[in-house]
């Protein structure tokens, strides 16, 4: 059975914490009437100053201005948008994502856009992907000698008749 190195191990492991980076870019925004959109769709809303400020202390945080999360419900004068916000966990020092849901009036819309997936980043994504790990399992299962010669060899075998 192979072995994977050390250094073969840190290299597959930064690949998978940094996947959830790459994946994130295989999606686009484009532009959307507000009466366009519908419940479940992934939004992103840039809202006013004054909608800002009175969403900053509900949603702990001073960036407000452009919110991005799923819109649960469009309503001719209000959509209601669920945002999520990273909190700090009870125990230690980890972070937990909870979910909030804003409302937003028309009148504090700025812009608002749909989020979709992006066709050519994600095909691009998936064969890099694809490669990196090729080489990556290629070079586990070869294994390496440490520039040393390989014991026994040195001169070719001999030929005898018999």
């Amino acid at each position: 059975m192979p072995v994977v190195t050390g250094h073969s191990y840190w290299n597959m492991r930064a690949f998978l914490l940094s996947a959830p980076v790459f994946i994130a870019g295989c999606y686009t925004y484009s532009p959307i009437e507000p009466g366009a959109a519908r419940p479940g769709m992934g939004v992103r809303a840039r809202i006013s100053g004054g909608a800002a400020e009175r969403l900053a202390p509900l949603l702990g945080t001073s960036a407000t201005r452009q919110l991005t999360g799923e819109l649960i419900d469009n309503e001719p004068g209000v959509m209601v948008v669920e945002v999520p916000m990273m909190v700090q966990a009870d125990v230690g020092s980890s972070f937990q994502t909870l979910h909030q849901r804003v409302s937003i009036s028309r009148g504090e819309l700025v812009e608002l856009e749909v989020r979709q997936l992006d066709g050519l980043r994600t095909v691009a994504l998936v064969g890099s992907t694809a490669i990196v790990v090729g080489v990556v399992v290629i070079k586990a299962l070869q294994g390496t000698s440490g520039g040393k010669a390989n014991p026994g060899g040195g001169s070719p075998p001999e030929t005898r008749v018999p």
